[in-house]
């Protein structure tokens, strides 16, 4: 595909890795965003977002002079594919808002033209692009999706902290209403990723990883190529993707979650029997148990196929089991941390308790749907004197060290596992803190390091 104008709308996790690859792939590339701070740094060629690989692609994009941030819709007027990346988040009641995504649609349907095509990169449930996309857009357009211009989608697939899979070699899906669309959108996203386009009927299963050997006996793993695209059938089947992949990862870690319950009460070690069940090579995982899920994906894409699900009059039990028992993870971890702290005679009201980590997950400056705010909003309502401190984030930090908020803690609650923190634990002399209870929600420590010490110590399905 011949080099082409591209605008990125959502200079978010998403979009601002997605805007600087274009760029870095010979695509002009114009960058919608609102927040003028974002827009100011990006032109400077500085990431808003603390990740490495996304920091090195902004810095070989901003070299390039191909990718400019802007709040003007009027800038991008001359582009010939709009990639949308805004959030698509749950409301209160755990119901899809496509809020952001309608504002997109305002934005930039006056500017869409023969020929076009409009990218959903957005996660949103089956059935969202012909039922609320494209109405909408025929409607600010004046002009039939289909025939004049052209609505796909392609779900998002990323994974903060990850130094292997990133924006430029995951394998991708792709779905339009027409061929028309799917081939053009499959060119352009083939033109970023080149990995080559696969049509999903030909894969037949014959490109999911699957383990054999070579005649010499060693390992070998086949699975589809880095940065390919698979075309689906159907739009709603590129949407139903990225809803149901994360789905299966949603059910499967609350089935460990219980698992490690049911380690904790039987005095197992949960984590040595997964590493015992990770010795058969096919048929499962693994998965690891934890203080909770977050971030704006597993803790958000099953809320929206339930919701799918549930408006066409199926009631999904074994997601909403999930969901209740992922959810109720920080609920659990407080409850071991108040069982420790009664054999101690103490209790949650009136104690000094440091939660570490407020991020989703390691090695991100991510907060989003993380375990941490309920669990602080736990710890409030039963009184307890609470400080935080994350080293990849400050805006919730109540100390200025991890070394300052050890000193004060009689208990602690790890939310989240960065590796500096996780070093600066194995250094510290425990010896030398008031520190009564610790409770690894991450199962990041030797517990050995901690008890040596004569504080109790407890993991997430091991002690």
């Amino acid at each position: 595909m011949k080099n082409t104008k591209v605008c990125v709308i959502g200079l978010g996790y998403v979009g601002l890795p997605l805007a600087a690859l274009c760029a870095i792939r010979g695509h002009d590339v114009i960058g919608l965003e609102r927040n003028k701070n974002i827009i100011d740094k990006i032109n400077l060629g500085k990431s808003h977002i603390q990740d490495f690989q996304v920091e090195n692609l902004l810095s070989k994009a901003h070299k390039t002079k191909k990718f400019h941030a802007t709040s003007i819709p009027e800038d991008a007027s001359d582009s010939e594919f709009y990639l949308i990346c805004v959030p698509t988040p749950v409301d209160v009641n755990n119901e899809p808002d496509l809020s952001p995504l309608y504002s997109s649609i305002e934005t930039i349907g006056p500017l869409i033209k023969k020929n076009d095509v409009v990218v959903i990169e957005s996660t949103v449930f089956p059935g969202t692009c012909e039922n609320e996309v494209i109405p909408r857009l025929n409607e600010k357009t004046n002009m039939t999706e289909g025939v004049d211009y052209f609505v796909a989608h392609c779900p998002e697939r990323v994974n903060p902290g990850d130094d292997f899979w990133t924006t430029k070699n995951i394998p991708r899906v792709i779905g339009a209403t027409c061929e028309m669309g799917a081939e053009k959108s499959s060119e352009f996203y083939n033109s970023i990723l080149g990995g080559g386009i696969i049509d999903v009927r030909e894969i037949k299963l014959s490109n999911v990883p699957k383990f054999s050997t070579d005649q010499n006996g060693s390992l070998k793993v086949s699975h589809p190529p880095l940065g390919s695209i698979t075309k689906m059938k159907s739009i709603r089947d590129a949407e139903a993707v990225k809803a149901m992949e994360n789905t299966v990862r949603d059910v499967n870690i609350a089935f460990v979650n219980e698992l490690a319950k049911i380690s904790n009460v039987l005095n197992l070690n949960v984590l040595d029997i997964i590493d015992g069940m990770s010795t058969k090579p096919f048929g499962k995982g693994p998965f690891y148990p934890g203080v909770g899920v977050g971030g704006h994906c597993i803790a958000v894409d099953p809320e929206w196929l339930r919701s799918a699900s549930i408006k066409a009059g199926f009631i999904p039990e074994i997601i909403e089991l999930a969901r209740s028992t992922n959810n109720g993870m920080p609920e659990y971890v407080v409850s071991l941390l108040e069982q420790l702290l009664g054999t101690l005679g103490m209790t949650i009201e009136g104690t000094n308790i440091l939660i570490i980590g407020a991020t989703y997950k390691r090695n991100v400056d991510d907060m989003r749907e993380s375990p941490f705010f309920e669990i602080r909003k736990i710890l409030k309502k039963k009184k307890a004197q609470i400080n935080v401190y994350d080293s990849w984030v400050s805006s919730e930090n109540t100390v200025i060290s991890l070394q300052d908020g050890m000193k004060l803690a009689h208990a602690v609650i790890l939310v989240t596992d960065h590796d500096d923190i996780v070093a600066e634990l194995k250094s510290m002399l425990f010896s030398n803190l008031p520190l009564k209870v610790f409770v690894d929600g991450r199962n990041c420590l030797p517990s050995e390091l901690v008890k040596k010490h004569g504080i109790l110590y407890c993991g997430v399905g091991r002690r």
